[in-house]
């Protein structure tokens, strides 16, 4: 199980680069698009999963996974941003909110290791991110109307939720260190 589950992630970070590219404008119909995000969709929700079901779940997947994440979605998000699909914002904030919490893993492992120690603000983010992508995977394939509306305005929320997530990271960052096991 835990081999199906690493070929998830590293199937997530393999389709990174055909992704941005399909929403770029190369995948004229957008069905490209929505099959890739569609897919990525699927191997996060599967890959922790299994990873815990097979008792290997650890730190080090912890890392693996949400590098996936990011490594898949910042590269579609800024394509779509380059495309006024979803705002401009949304990239950028997603990339200082997973920066601040790489930062705070860092300082909760001691400069030694990563300990990666999710929020909620930042779960949410997570989600509304790939939620922004499907949706505005789905508008290009739908070739624009409603639902490229819907995902322009929830790319809004995905930014503020991002920058929720961002501030919630500083003020974790600005309190006193702790020790580095998990709150």
């Amino acid at each position: 199980m835990i081999a199906i589950a690493n070929a998830c992630t590293v199937l997530r970070v393999m389709l990174a680069p055909l992704f941005a590219w399909s929403v770029a404008g190369a995948d004229a119909s957008g069905a490209l698009a929505l099959l890739i995000c569609l897919t990525a969709v699927a191997t996060d929700f599967v890959d922790g999963r299994l990873a815990r079901a097979s008792g290997w779940a650890s730190e080090a997947r912890r890392i693996l996974d949400h590098g996936a994440d990011i490594v898949f979605l910042l590269p579609g998000l800024a394509m779509l941003a380059h495309t006024r699909r979803v705002p401009l914002a949304l990239p950028w904030c997603a990339a200082v909110a997973f920066a601040l919490y790489t930062a705070d893993g860092w300082r909760r492992g001691s400069g030694r290791e990563i300990i990666l120690v999710p929020s909620r603000p930042g779960a949410a983010a997570g989600v509304a991110n790939y939620a922004v992508a499907l949706l505005a995977s789905g508008g290009l394939w739908l070739g624009g109307g409603a639902l490229a509306t819907i995902a322009y305005a929830a790319g809004i929320a995905a930014a503020a939720l991002n920058l929720a997530a961002a501030l919630d990271r500083i003020q974790t960052l600005a309190l006193p260190r702790r020790s580095a096991t998990r709150i």
